[in-house]
């Protein structure tokens, strides 16, 4: 048996004696039930140092052990129960009042929120078991002791909560009184650690947990949460973070975060500077200040992120400074929220804290900013947002383990005076010093709590201490919060022009919930305005979205929508009035109040008059015309879609009127009421369930579909071309083949004042990715001009909301419409609706868009009818002088008169190519039907430097015509015209200069040390085949793969020694002959 010396002795004197008083301070504790303990009356003065485990056995059930907490070992000590045995080297005296283990009837309560102005309880309370023990110390210095008590001797309530270690100066119990966590060792005991220092009463209790929504005000004065040796940082990545909101008082540099010793030697520091800047500091010297200074009485979330070897700081989700960086060095100080240092703290902060969080790993910024708005919780072992629904299909959090949570303090949970760490690691807080928990008013997520503008504060709970929803970051004004989460039941409008021009008056969010009311995003459809809403991840709809003017609604790729059966939106889209004109539709709607995928025209589209009161329209079954009534007559005569056959692998002209079957995708025709002429526009408004995700048609091989776009927004027609094309030119597709040629097909119809098909003028408008023409049309034309004056439409970019277009099917295949193609872009140059009104056109081109420097020649044909027709050349490195997916259009209807580009015996309206030397020749054909004076023209010019010469070539007249000094005009009797003309970039003499220039400059030669043809072309000219003669003029070999590059080699094999003739054929067809010797 090992001895101990007498200053680390402890004598445990344990008395068979009843505490005859109850307790008088506080609540009065019951003895009704009680249970007198059963002493274990055998003692001896013996210490055991080797034994460290308390032993729950049927003797000594319901006692106590109390031992020194010394290097991890603990000592176990029963000693006599003669008080007067005890001497001046006793360290602790043990007594009890003999009650039993039953708890009180009556529970000691308490306000957590007692020291708030506002009217606000926050109620906690603890109840204690009957018993209590009087604990006396002998020495002046407190030592710390282990206390352990078996659970089952205490445990008798099923109810959430904490049990306790109760400790008071007096003998009783009230919310003065300390007190400790239970946690349980190994052996199923409660143990609690705790120095006494004098006279004290111990009790064991419980405290159920109340959950409430809060944060916690902090004085600056002597309020914090301590949450003792815990919190370690992972030096391999970690993130901390925590919403704060900064008192305007606080004064020098205050902690947010911390665990540190005083010296700072060890541990780490977050702390706001006196400038009120964030600043990172561990081991002293390891330091990271943001640029950006947090402004007072505003709610900002704060975070920090370690990935091994480099520091940032974000704010509000936006990278404010980064640097590198070494790991905190871990330290037995404690974990403090509001202050610093360990024995004394300091640095106290002033103001609100919320939703603190402690991670082992280093989130990502796009982590960071799904979980920004939003309290989290387990599920079932992975992270999940509260707010979004874990279903959804962008989840950015869902794939970190809840295990990786070290600490998670929402401040709205406690138990008594602990604030509980949800993470389930459970690292309680401590409450020190304070009765001030708070309200939440951070933004978890925003609410609004009365109608009003969604710029307005007062539109929003606690508005006035936080930022609006979607507005500029103040890291970077450029930046805006596009990952904020709403929730709203009022009567909302929104306009954007408060954000940074970058974005186009187009706010984005993260996520929203629009329940019984409304949002109108503001606009003018006269003044072409509008605001465009963005949602990333996910909509919740129970109300309505007004989309006003050029308003439109976006959801990104993989963002949901979750529609309630009322849930809708509205949207004005005009076409033209006259009652013999076509439009092209596309409804951005389903039915509302329906799971059906299609719909009834009759149920989306209303007659939008007046826009504020739309009306269900007249449709008119037994009349071809129109009429202007009120509300507005359409005869549904004119309704068809040209749609794959229901029986047959074809496409047809299907007669749907207003109560056959659409589905979402697909366009229709539909002529006007008649409320004006052809240059009138006529109002409809779509009311319904909002198209959102992946839209999937089928369409045969080489047949077309009456398409649309199908969404309350513009779409991208590049990437809907690029999506529905093979693999190779987009990586996001999965078609080995096209599905489409590529070409996109607009109606514009500009006269005829009829209902008979052959006296209908118009054409179709083309768009592909080479670019866009406007349909031909008829009359005495200037330019680009109609004879109304109206600009004749080309059709941009970007396919409007409501837009119906002819796609041509190539190898056919499920088409697919995506939320990756939307984009909000009002309708401007860029994005036209093809109708025959006016539009009201901007011609202001937005910060973020793409500008397109690509060369474009436009060339013009006038004819003899008075047709004006249009080709487009446009030169892209992606395109070839042969026919090329999406970039060459082709010719799709008979106009009386034409022209077009000839391609392989084709007809097309737009070419590509990667050239224009002064070799490259583009056929053109012109067709005529009565004899007369036709005009080429030059329509206009994009991106053409002036030294670049244009000529028409007219064969038969063995002409060169400079198409930028004149038009040529050329007399054409009927007929068709498909090798006279071309469209050149040189005459004939500069020809024969280049082809001097290229014998010059150009070498082919045999090489018989290496055995092979060696071209030497140091200005890289372009080639197209090499053929090798032998002496008799026979065809030896042919090389027709030629590397444009200064020097390369060919292989030629069995050659037979003698004289050989190379002949060099480049792309203008000049020849070079060149005769070798094999040896």
């Amino acid at each position: 048996m090992k001895k101990i010396t007498l200053p680390l002795l402890v004598f445990f004197i344990l008395f068979k004696i009843t505490y005859g008083q109850q307790l008088e301070n506080g609540k009065r504790v019951s003895t009704s039930n009680s249970q007198n303990e059963t002493i274990n009356a055998t003692f001896t003065n013996v210490i055991t140092t080797t034994q460290s485990t308390f032993t729950n056995t049927e003797e000594n059930e319901g006692i106590i052990a109390i031992s020194i907490v010394n290097n991890n070992d603990t000592t176990n000590i029963n000693l006599s129960s003669d008080p007067s045995n005890n001497d001046s080297n006793e360290f602790i005296t043990l007594s009890n009042n003999s009650l039993g283990y039953n708890y009180s009837d009556t529970s000691v309560e308490l306000n957590l929120s007692s020291d708030i102005s506002s009217v606000l309880t926050t109620n906690v309370s603890y109840t204690t078991i009957q018993r209590v023990w009087k604990v006396v110390t002998n020495e002046e210095d407190a030592t710390p002791v282990s206390i352990k008590i078996p659970k089952d001797s205490i445990v008798n309530n099923s109810e959430p909560g904490n049990y306790y270690m109760f400790i008071s100066g007096e003998d009783g119990f009230n919310t003065t009184v300390d007190y400790k966590s239970l946690k349980l060792d190994n052996n199923n005991n409660f143990e609690a650690e705790y120095s006494f220092n004098g006279t004290s009463y111990i009790t064991f209790g419980f405290a159920p947990k109340v959950t409430v929504e809060r944060s916690i005000n902090f004085n600056g004065i002597e309020d914090y949460i301590e949450m003792e040796d815990v919190l370690d940082l992972n030096p391999n990545g970690f993130t901390i973070s925590a919403w704060i909101n900064c008192d305007n008082s606080n004064e020098g540099n205050v902690s947010i975060l911390s665990k540190r010793d005083s010296e700072f030697s060890l541990g780490y520091d977050l702390t706001l500077t006196d400038t009120n800047k964030i600043n990172w500091k561990n081991n002293s010297e390891q330091s990271l200040t943001s640029i950006t200074s947090i402004p007072d009485n505003e709610w900002h979330q704060i975070a920090v992120s370690y990935d091994g070897s480099e520091v940032k700081i974000y704010i509000d989700g936006v990278l404010d400074s980064y640097a590198t960086r070494t790991a905190p060095i871990d330290t037995n100080s404690s974990f403090l929220i509001a202050a610093a240092g360990n024995d004394a703290v300091t640095q106290l902060f002033k103001g609100n804290i919320d939703e603190v969080r402690i991670w082992d790993t280093d989130l990502a910024e796009n982590q960071l900013r799904f979980i920004m708005n939003q309290e989290i919780a387990n599920n079932s072992g992975q992270v999940m947002g509260k707010e979004i629904p874990t279903s959804v299909n962008k989840n950015e959090i869902n794939t970190i383990p809840w295990a990786s949570l070290a600490g998670y303090f929402p401040m709205s949970v406690f138990t008594y005076k602990n604030v509980v760490d949800l993470s389930g690691n459970g690292n309680d807080g401590q409450l020190k010093n304070l009765m001030t928990v708070d309200k939440e008013t951070a933004p978890l997520p925003y609410t609004s709590i009365q109608n009003g503008e969604w710029n307005n504060n007062t539109t929003w709970s606690n508005g006035n201490m936080q930022s609006i929803p979607g507005s500029t970051s103040i890291v970077d004004s450029y930046i805006t919060i596009d990952w904020n989460i709403i929730r709203t039941s009022h009567t909302l409008t929104m306009n954007n022009l408060s954000l940074p021009s970058i974005k186009g008056n187009n706010r984005t969010v993260l996520g929203l919930y629009v329940a019984a009311s409304k949002i109108t995003l503001t606009g003018q459809t006269l003044t072409n305005s509008g605001n465009g809403l963005t949602i990333t991840h996910y909509l919740n709809l129970a109300g309505e979205i007004d989309l006003d003017g050029e308003s439109q609604l976006i959801q990104t790729l993989g963002s949901d929508l979750d529609i309630s059966p009322f849930g809708k939106i509205e949207r004005d889209q005009q076409g033209t009035a006259d009652k013999y004109t076509y439009n092209y539709w596309s409804s951005p709607v389903t039915k509302e109040n329906s799971t059906e995928n299609s719909f009834k025209i009759s149920e989306v589209m209303q007659d939008g008059s007046m826009s504020t009161n739309p009306m269900a329209i007249n449709f008119s079954s037994s009349d071809y015309d129109g009429a202007p009534t009120f509300p507005i007559q359409i005869a549904d005569y004119w309704i068809w879609k040209y749609a794959k056959h229901m029986s047959q692998p074809y496409s047809t002209w299907q007669h749907i009127r207003q109560t056959g079957e659409i589905f979402p995708g697909e366009g229709f025709t539909m002529k006007g009421p008649g409320t004006g002429t052809i240059n009138i526009q006529q109002n409809y408004v779509f009311k319904g369930r909002p198209n959102n995700g992946n839209i999937n048609l089928t369409l045969a091989p080489n047949n077309d579909y009456l398409t649309g776009n199908p969404y309350p927004s513009a779409i991208d027609a590049n990437l809907f071309i690029r999506d529905n094309g093979p693999s190779i030119i987009n990586e996001n597709s999965s078609n080995a083949l096209p599905l489409i040629t590529g070409t996109l097909y607009f109606w514009k119809h500009w006269g005829g004042g009829s209902h008979i098909l052959q006296e209908y003028q118009g054409g179709y408008a083309t768009y592909n990715l080479s670019g866009s023409v406007g349909a031909a049309s008829k009359g005495n034309i200037i330019l680009d001009f109609d004879v109304d004056g109206i600009q004749t439409k080309k059709p941009g970019r970007y396919i409007p909301v409501g837009q119906g277009f002819f796609i041509a099917g190539k190898d056919g295949g499920t088409i697919n419409f995506n939320n990756g193609q939307r984009v909000f872009k009002k309708e401007d140059d860029s994005s036209i609706f093809m109708r025959s009104a006016n539009n009201s056109i901007s011609s202001s081109t937005s910060e973020n868009e793409e500008q397109d420097n690509r060369m474009k020649f436009r060339i013009g044909f006038n004819s003899v009818n008075t047709i004006h027709r249009q080709l487009l050349l446009t030169i892209d490195d992606n395109a070839t002088p042969d026919v090329d997916w999406a970039y060459d259009g082709k010719l799709n209807e008979s106009q009386i008169d034409d022209m077009f580009w000839v391609i392989n015996d084709e007809a097309y309206i737009i070419q590509g190519s990667d050239e224009v030397e002064v070799y490259t020749v583009f056929p053109i054909g012109i067709k005529t039907d009565t004899g007369g004076n036709n005009i080429i023209t030059i329509d206009a010019l994009e991106n053409i430097s002036n030294d670049i010469n244009i000529y028409l070539h007219d064969k038969a007249l063995e002409l060169y015509h400079n198409l930028r000094q004149s038009d040529y005009e050329i007399f054409l009797n009927a007929g068709e015209y498909l090798d006279r003309f071309e469209i050149t970039f040189g005459t004939e003499a500069d020809l024969l200069d280049f082809e001097d220039n290229v014998k010059n400059n150009i070498d082919i030669v045999y090489s018989n040390d290496i055995k092979k043809i060696v071209l030497i072309n140091p200005n890289q000219i372009q080639v197209k085949s090499i053929a090798l003669y032998n002496i008799l003029g026979q065809l030896v070999h042919t090389i027709k793969d030629i590397k444009k590059t200064s020097h390369s080699k060919y292989d030629v094999k069995n050659l037979s020694t003698g004289a050989y003739f190379l002949k060099l054929y480049t792309a203008t067809n000049a020849v070079l002959t060149k005769k070798v010797i094999v040896e």
